[in-house]
């Protein structure tokens, strides 16, 4: 099809009609719960296999126009990014016939993108958990960056969608699900990235007081093997204080859901293999009288999926004291908060011994997710902004 007949055929008419939407389908966790959300509300969904690295290749690009073609989306989502090239070629295709994209960051932004401000084009808004990024977006060309955190599928995470039998199996006091971070940091990143990494941490520390800063010190000096061994020392600061959190935990006997590596950095720690997040986490946050969690280092201020998971299953959470999670819940009335591990102990302890306190504050979360923390409200609000710039 030449330029000419392309572009014909992609100058349809948007957000006309009932929300059709078309999104790069890399198997990445979120590609699924965004669906879901869509579907629940209704809207036309068409998945296209996608690369998670770009490279703009021809039978990507063949197959993107011919799903433009077909399905006429109101816009192309994808998650983190991923699916486009760093040389902003698929971008740059979609901006020349005004396919408006929407890219919805899960997690920090600067990882992931790096210096690919060729990415920066005008038909694209992007959504980011993160509010600490938008400085550096913004600054890196990504104007009017939208803030949009994550949220509970309400396909699978609903008291009635629970598995009577896995809460048999799962009933436990106190638990934490979450990986290690040691593939991140000893297994994934290359040899020569791992010494780098070694040496910076020597000279600095990154955690989530600076990682915006730090990051964009390494993006200015355009030097890509220390931005990569940046990753990696955040990567690092992540599994220390994950380490810290269980070994102070085990004086508890809980119970440990994650990855084999775990038995790296806590050795003797007693650890079950994940379980399926769609159709066994749920039962397992519901079974657990205290579900405990720690945000990792990459997130300032925004919060992991167990912030919204746990109560939407009327679980009860004891949480580290994330800015993004104090303003929705409120501390010891809809949520419990720690500030530090002798906190957690503390707060842990209190909260097996009252039931009664637990089920009370668990169910104040509930209607709190319930009422304006389920993926169909981020879909509704990604369709609004999408609506109100491009339509």
């Amino acid at each position: 099809m030449d330029d000419a007949r392309l572009r014909a055929a992609l100058g349809y008419s948007r957000f006309k009609g009932p929300p059709n939407v078309l999104i790069f389908d890399t198997q990445y966790h979120m590609v699924d719960d965004a669906v879901d959300g869509a579907l629940e509300l209704g809207w036309q969904v068409h998945r296209l296999a996608s690369p998670k690295r770009g490279n703009g290749s021809t039978q990507f690009i063949a197959a993107l126009l011919t799903a433009l073609v077909t399905y006429r989306p109101d816009f192309v989502l994808t998650i983190n990014h991923l699916g486009f090239d760093a040389e902003g070629v698929l971008a740059t295709l979609l901006e020349r016939y005004d396919i408006p994209i929407a890219s919805w960051f899960v997690d920090h932004p600067m990882p992931v993108l790096g210096g690919a401000d060729n990415n920066a084009t005008s038909n694209l808004q992007l959504f980011c958990f993160e509010r600490t990024a938008f400085a550096w977006l913004q600054k890196s060309g990504y104007a009017n960056p939208g803030y949009l955190p994550t949220a509970s599928n309400g396909k699978y995470f609903r008291p009635d969608r629970l598995n009577p039998t896995l809460m048999d199996r799962y009933r436990c006091q106190i638990s934490f699900a979450g990986n290690s971070w040691w593939y991140k940091t000893r297994v994934e990143p290359a040899k020569g990235i791992r010494k780098a990494a070694r040496a910076m941490m020597a000279r600095q520390k990154i955690g989530r007081s600076n990682v915006a800063g730090a990051f964009e010190k390494m993006l200015e000096k355009g030097d890509r093997k220390a931005f990569a061994a940046a990753q990696v020392v955040l990567a690092e600061a992540s599994m220390a204080s994950r380490q810290r959190f269980v070994k102070r935990l085990q004086a508890l006997n809980p119970t440990l859901i994650g990855d084999e590596y775990w038995k790296n950095i806590c050795p003797g720690v007693k650890v079950s293999p994940y379980l399926d997040y769609h159709t066994e986490l749920p039962s397992f946050f519901a079974a657990s009288h205290v579900n405990m969690n720690i945000t990792s280092e990459q997130m300032p201020t925004a919060v992991n999926q167990r912030v919204w998971d746990v109560p939407a299953v009327n679980g009860f959470l004891l949480t580290d004291a994330q800015d993004d999670a104090l303003e929705i819940f409120t501390d010891e009335e809809s949520m419990a908060f720690y500030s530090s591990l002798d906190e957690a102990m503390s707060k842990a302890r209190f909260y097996l011994a009252h039931p009664d306190v637990r089920e009370r504050i668990a169910a104040k979360g509930r209607a709190i997710v319930e009422q304006s923390h389920r993926m169909t409200h981020r879909m509704q609000s990604m369709y609004h902004a999408m609506k109100l710039r491009f339509g």
